[in-house]
This record gives structure tokens, sequence and C-alpha cells, in this order.
């Protein structure tokens, strides 16, 4: 058994906290903590205050072997001389032995360690051998970035977002080694009584050597953050720790099989979190951030993404409860699947297939205009960057080069995004002249006034490309000729090659509409 071990089992046999023995003591709770995990070792006046607070002795707490006590009519000074010859020497060998194989302490040393529970803090590499640490925290910073750590941005700072709610302020993001650092950056402001500032509002690293106030790390095991954050222990009760299923959408800093999110309450911050991300029983990732106004959101479980755990960290699925199902329209099914395949580097082969298919197969029945306000302010940039994802596909099968054509005609289709949408087209045609025809032929009596449409916006964007258009053709003659159509797609591959063929800047009102009228 460690000396932290027996430190926390002593305590716990008082049934006091951490907290408490850090009062007594004059440390901070984080202090104990860290004796307790191992993660640093009390000093030799903190070792005997422990042994007094705890109960024990000082040899007890240390295990290390204590001599039979001399007869009563022993003189004192007899028993003086043995505990400094005998006792003193084996207590501070064994405690010097014991200081050398742990780790780090993390106490930085020419500042005070933060009183929270939401920082990382590393080693810093000296030439004079000594031990130095520093520390990155939550919340508003007392000096400008990089907030008095030895980190070096290894690119300049980009804003990625502008504050509209706080005044002259910008969210700002910075790569410095390993840590992932966004922050809220305060301009001075006399006239409104605003002083300048940083807040840091997230703090994320993926790389070993940065350990929370509890000691974990990337790489250790998932036990090890149930042991250190477990909401049910009674010198932890602060915090609820609780299991995420994996992140299907939103934030997602690393792959992983599920998370554990920590939340809990500082006077003065509010309430922050600590994500854990656990891939195959391992922490992949930390990410820790301040929660602003969102309250205790995260501090319980909802039952349906978040769960509470059982004494093994384990999820307690008996209340589970499904997310309410509200029909989803074409144009949203198209959005959410979009987004998927845009943002979330975390989907399986089968994940990327289904959402690809949903965004093709919903084309003929969205609202374009509709699926623009889905993305905010800028609808128009919204619907331009569908269109651009759609025509920088690889592969088109024959079932997505069916979709495309009929997406044509769906609702919001026009003016610059129908120009767009002729170029999608063309992309589809060319990628398949043979199968771009079996898909017109596809339709029905009742579609021909799409089928117009269709050929006419073809045969538009592929004007633009004589050369593939060409080739396009040439494919066409060959099909046709090798009788390798049925006698309905051979006349809309014949149709589609006059429009191929004749180009008319886009105006098509007196050309065939049918294979029939060809004929004619």
């Amino acid at each position: 058994m460690t000396l932290g071990q027996r430190i926390s089992l002593y305590r716990k046999k008082l049934n006091i906290s951490q907290e408490e023995l850090g009062v007594r003591l004059g440390v901070s709770r984080q202090a104990v903590s860290k004796w307790e995990t191992d993660l640093s070792a009390p000093d030799l006046n903190n070792l005997i205050g422990l042994a007094r607070e705890l109960g024990v002795s000082v040899a007890e707490l240390t295990e290390t072997p204590e001599e039979p006590v001399p007869p009563k009519n022993t003189s004192k000074k007899w028993w003086f001389l043995l505990s400094v010859c005998v006792l003193l020497p084996v207590l501070i060998a064994g405690y010097l032995l014991y200081r050398i194989n742990q780790p780090p302490a993390g106490q930085v040393s020419d500042y005070a360690e933060p009183a929270s529970d939401f920082y990382l803090q590393w080693q810093v590499p000296r030439t004079d051998g000594r031990e130095w640490y520093e520390f990155l925290t939550l919340g508003n910073q007392d000096v400008p970035f990089p907030f008095h750590t030895s980190l070096h941005l290894t690119a300049p700072e980009k804003i990625v977002t502008e504050g509209t709610d706080l005044h002259l302020a910008a969210v700002h993001h910075a790569v410095c080694g390993g840590l992932y650092v966004d922050y809220i950056h305060l301009q001075a402001d006399p006239e409104q009584g605003q002083a300048a500032g940083d807040t840091i509002c997230r703090i994320s690293t993926m790389a070993p050597g940065f350990w929370t106030p509890r000691g974990i790390s990337v790489g250790n095991e998932k036990s090890f953050v149930v042991d250190a954050y477990h909401s049910g222990k009674e010198d932890q009760a602060e915090g609820t720790l609780l299991y995420g299923l994996k992140e299907a959408d939103g934030y997602s800093l690393v792959p992983h099989d599920y998370l554990y999110i920590w939340s809990a309450f500082e006077e003065g911050r509010g309430y922050q979190t600590i994500y854990f991300f656990i891939k195959d029983g391992l922490v992949a990732g930390i990410s820790m951030e301040l929660m602003q106004d969102m309250g205790d959101f995260y501090a319980a479980a909802n039952n349906t993404s978040t769960f509470p755990v059982d004494e093994n960290g384990d999820p307690d699925f008996s209340h589970r409860q499904d997310l309410p199902q509200e029909p989803i329209d074409a144009t949203r099914q198209v959005y959410i699947a979009w987004n998927q395949l845009v943002t979330n580097e975390n989907l399986s082969a089968e994940e990327r297939y289904a959402y690809r298919r949903d965004v093709f197969t919903n084309l003929p029945d969205m609202d374009w205009q509709e699926f623009g306000a889905l993305g905010g302010i800028d609808s128009s940039g919204t619907i331009f960057a569908l269109l651009d994802w759609l025509s920088q596909q690889e592969h088109y099968s024959s079932g997505d080069i069916y979709f495309i054509q009929r997406g044509y005609a769906a609702h919001g289709i026009d003016g610059a995004y129908a120009e767009d949408y002729c170029y999608l087209l063309s992309r589809a045609l060319f990628s398949d002249p043979v199968a771009y025809a079996k898909a017109l032929a596809r339709s029905t009596a009742d579609d021909e006034a799409v089928q117009t449409l269709i050929m006419g916006g073809t045969a538009y964007g592929a004007d633009y490309y004589p050369a593939d258009c060409e080739t396009a053709v040439s494919a066409l003659d060959a099909a046709i000729n090798a009788n390798a159509l049925t006698a309905e797609e051979t006349g809309w591959a014949k149709l589609l090659r006059y429009y191929l063929a004749n180009p008319n800047d886009g105006y098509y009102a007196d050309y065939p509409k049918t294979p029939a009228e060809l004929e004619n």
C-alpha cells in the first residue's frame, strides 16, 4: 500500500473530507487529493501534521518499522537517543526513497496553484535539473496570453467567431504545443468602464504529459477517471460524473467510444465541465469548458445521451428514454445528413453511406429556400455550399444520377441557384452518359414537364464544357449503335444526344419534348 493510499484510508476511517483535512493542515483540498493519488508527497512538516490529525504515528503512516518501546524505568535520555539515532534516520531514508519514486508534484514554484478543479498542468524542462511545473486554468486571466505559461503559439492568433453580445469581444483559437485553447479577448473601453482582459473558455488536449488537478492525463485507464471523479464518493460530492454516449454531432475532440462528463460549480466561475473521451478503455482526449450561462445543464443526467454511473463507473440505463421523435421533412433531412458528412470525422463507413443516401434521395422533395434558412444569416452561402459539395463528389451511382435529375425540379431552384444546378447536372452526365439516359427513361408520362426541364438544364450546363460534351455524345452513339439499350432507353438517349449536339444557349422551347416528337 502506498503512502497516498494509507492517507486516504486513515482519513476515511475518521469520516472527514479532503477539504476538512486540508483546512486542519493549512493546505488546499487539491494538495490532499494529490497526496492520496500519489501525484505528490507531503513534506516532513505536513507528514507530521498528517500523523497528528489522523491519530497515528509517523511510523504507521509511512509503514516504517518501529523499535520496541523500552521499559518504563529506562531513562528518557536513552529513549531520546534511540529516536534520534535509529528511528529518525530510518524515517528520513524511507521518506526520501518514497519521494524519489513519485511522479511530478505539479506545484508551480513562483506563483500559487489555482483554487480550482479546472486546469491542466505540465512539467517544464530546466537546465539546472530542478522540477518546474506550470498550468493553464479556465476563466479570467490576470495577464495577457500566454497567461504565465512557457507555451509558444505555433501559428498566429486566428479569430474564428466574432462576438455579437460581448462589447468589442472576439473568440480566438490558439494551438500551443499539445494544448488547444479557446479564449475571449476583451479590449479596453474606458468610456464603458471596461478593462482589457482575457477569459479562457475551453482547454483541450490529445497529448500525454498534461494532468488535471486530480491526476488524470491522456493514456490513463478508464478506472482512473472513475476513482478520481466519481460523484458517489463522499469526499467528492461537489461534482457530478456522468457517462455520455458517443457524440454524433457537435463538438468532438477525438475519435472515441464514449465519454465521461464531470461538472461542478465554483464560486465566481459558475458551472464548468471536463470531458474525458474514452477509446478502447483509455483516455484519448481531455477537454474542459467554461459553461458560461448554461447553468447546470451538464450536471444532471438526461437519460437520453448522458446517464448516471454505478460504483464501477458503468452507465445506469435503467431510466433510459428515447429522444422525442419529431417529423423531419426532406429539407431538414438533407441539412442534417450533409452537416454530418462535412463536420463529423468520426463517422464509420456505414454511417457515411447512410447519410450520403439521405442527401441524394431527398433532393427532389426539398425546398432550397428553407434549406438556406437552416444555415442562419448566410442563407445563399449555405445553398451554394451544398451545390458545391454535390458537384465535387468523385462518383455518382445510377441512383444518385436519377435523384440529381429530379432535384432540378425541386422548389426554390431559380436564378443563380438554377445556373449552379445546371453545372451539377452536367457533372452527373459526364460521369456516366449512358446511365444518365437510362435515368431519364425511368420517368412516366406524368413527368414530361420535368423531363423537358432536366433536358434543357443539362444541355445548358454541358455547353460550357465542349470537350466533355463531345465525349458524352460519343458514348451515347456507341450505346445506341451497339443496341445496348431498351427501346425506351434508346429513345431518350437519342433525344438527350440531340440537345447536347445542338446547344442553343438555354433556349429550348421549340425543341422536341419526347422521343416520339424527335422521331416525327
